[in-house]
């Protein structure tokens, strides 16, 4: 006997496992819960912070559609936007300042105001335009080409305005709106600068939480807030993960972070906390609890071993005299003077082994006995049922009056009888068992008025092998009434051929089928519940046969079911190849 099946073993391995283990569990759940409870606060913060954040900068993304609506709601746009004469355009200037001066309340932190239209006519407003540039120049700079559809106000990456005769070098980002005139003929573009700051400070808000290790915001092209170069993250890895993930910094710091897009401004706002700061107290916890857990598993081995060692020496005795009896000589005893449950258990055993001795030849014979009562049993349980099924069938057909077909029906019936009373042995030739299903086949044939379609294909080779009666025809009537019933139609195809040392029957419809609930239930009971269902609930088909085949064969061989639901169902027998009968 080996150390790992020795009772010492699983002493020792006992005292450890009740030990080690609670401790173990109650020092993992600790941990768990604890960094469950910092994951959930934190994510209950992150939100409500991004979420502040970004209602400020929807009410910014507000102010400025409402400044733009302003303008364009206004039929000086529509003139300016139509317009192609430089003296009507000098007029509109003076006309479109005052317009703005009204309107400029709206977003009083804007940077400038610029208008193109399509003639390339430009205005501009609260800031100094460069003389050297042109509408053109606007349009075909980085910044503006990397828009989107500008029908839908759009708000760009951050750039300098190099169209600005005094802040060539400011930064600023810009609204940019592609508007139609009132009458949908021409459209112009209206531009409103606003400092970068301005997004930088709302980005910055809460900056003295303890937490927080940065913010950012990213569009389709890079980081918005702050610059690439100025970022500790990689903008791919930002880009890529969800929300909650945790990605490496390039210092390979690691990072959780939490995002939510910013809606109409294509642009995605990001909080980003330190890992080691942010888990430092269950890092501390869980450094704590390893430590004491690998103390308690020393402390907890070497009491194991103490005790296991003293349980199981005098079993180990025993077990050195029984293995005199495991080698076949049932005349050894084992003698012991012990009083406690050890001397209890040899008085046992010696009793024990003189009944052994005797139980040996009766049960053997009992076991064949009742092994060849059983077959016979179930296999004379298919008779009735089968005789009751046929018999409603003919039933069926007198009362609409088929004589010829009743008379046809009682001729198969007929030989049906006389296969089945023809041999009492257990087994047949498979010619014989082929035979005695293609005459049930036709009985239910004429029962469904030839719409029943049957095929058989069998291997000569194995028509003269043996098999156990009867394991065929209970498949196909379950085939006939269970799946090809219900439609009035349909056909049935037997197969048998042999494989190395075997025979595989298999039995195919184009029933309904059966779902996948009620298959699988099949399957569970045709595997484990055969014999049960078969002796106690009178089950006479399939699990008759199942419990039939491996009664007679052994475990190795008997049926199995698989089935689509509306397509039909397919049976499968495996038998071993025994040759016999008066051709073999």
């Amino acid at each position: 006997m080996g150390f790992f099946h020795s009772l010492f073993f699983k002493l020792l391995l006992c005292l450890l496992l009740i030990s080690v283990i609670p401790l173990s569990i109650v020092g993992w759940i600790t941990y768990q819960k604890a960094s469950s409870s910092m994951t959930d606060n934190l994510n209950t913060h992150a939100d409500y912070i991004i979420s502040h954040k970004l209602t400020a900068l929807e009410n910014m993304y507000d102010d400025l559609n409402r400044m733009s609506d302003g303008i364009t709601s206004n039929n000086l746009f529509s003139r300016f936007s139509e317009n192609s004469n430089p003296d009507v355009h000098q007029q509109l200037y003076l006309e479109l300042d005052r317009l703005l001066i009204s309107i400029e309340k709206i977003f009083p932190d804007f940077e400038g105001i610029t208008m193109i239209n399509e003639k390339g006519y430009l205005y501009y407003y609260d800031y100094s335009f460069d003389s050297n540039k042109s509408a053109f120049d606007i349009i075909q700079s980085d910044w503006f080409q990397a828009l989107e559809n500008t029908h839908t106000p759009q708000i760009s990456m951050s750039h300098t305005r190099d169209y600005s005769r005094n802040d060539k070098d400011e930064a600023v980002y810009s609204f940019v709106l592609s508007a139609w005139d009132n009458k949908l003929r021409t459209s112009s573009y209206i531009i409103i600068d606003f400092k970068s700051d301005l997004i930088s400070e709302i980005l910055n808000q809460n900056t003295d939480d303890a937490y927080i290790a940065g913010s950012l915001i990213y569009g389709r092209e890079g980081y918005v807030v702050p610059h690439a170069d100025s970022s500790i993250l990689p903008f791919d890895l930002v880009e890529k993960e969800k929300s909650g993930s945790t990605i490496a910094a390039k210092d390979e710091e690691q990072y959780l972070i939490f995002k939510k897009s910013i809606p109409h401004m294509n642009w995605w706002i990001v909080e980003y906390f330190s890992i080691n700061n942010l888990y430092k107290p269950v890092f501390d916890m869980k450094l704590i609890t390893y430590s004491t857990i690998i103390i308690s598993v020393f402390v907890c081995i070497f009491a194991s071993l103490f005790v296991s060692h003293r349980i199981s020496s005098p079993i180990h005795r025993m077990r050195r005299k029984m293995y005199e009896i495991e080698k076949g000589n049932f005349e050894e005893e084992f003698i012991t003077n012990s009083k406690d449950e050890i001397g209890e258990l040899a008085n046992g055993f010696n009793h024990m082994l003189t009944q052994i001795k005797q139980l040996i030849h009766s049960v053997t014979l009992q076991e064949k006995l009742k092994k060849q009562a059983e077959i016979t049993a179930l296999q004379l349980q298919i008779n009735p049922h089968f005789i009751y099924n046929t018999l409603e069938s003919i039933n069926s057909l007198a009362r609409k009056n088929k004589e010829i077909e009743i008379s046809r029906l009682i001729v198969l019936l007929g030989r049906l009888l006389r296969l089945s009373i023809s041999s009492f042995e257990e087994e047949v030739q498979i010619k014989q068992e082929m035979t005695y299903t293609k005459y049930y086949l036709e009985i239910q044939r004429f029962r469904m008025r030839n719409q029943l379609d049957y095929e058989l294909n069998i291997d000569p080779e194995i028509e003269n092998h043996m098999t156990v009666k009867w394991i065929l025809q209970p498949i196909v009537e379950n085939a006939v009434v269970h799946g090809l019933d219900p439609l009035g139609y349909g056909k049935i195809t037997i197969t048998g051929y042999q494989e190395e040392e075997t025979i595989i029957f298999s039995v195919t419809d184009n029933g309904i089928g059966i779902d996948p609930l009620s298959l699988e239930k099949i399957q569970q009971q045709l595997q484990y519940k055969s014999e049960e269902l078969t002796k106690y609930k009178r089950k006479v088909g399939i699990f008759n046969v199942q419990t039939r085949l491996k009664l007679h064969y052994g475990p190795s061989y008997g049926v199995s079911i698989d089935s689509d639901l509306g397509k039909g169902s397919y049976i499968k027998i495996i038998i071993p190849k025994v040759a016999g009968g008066k051709n073999a």
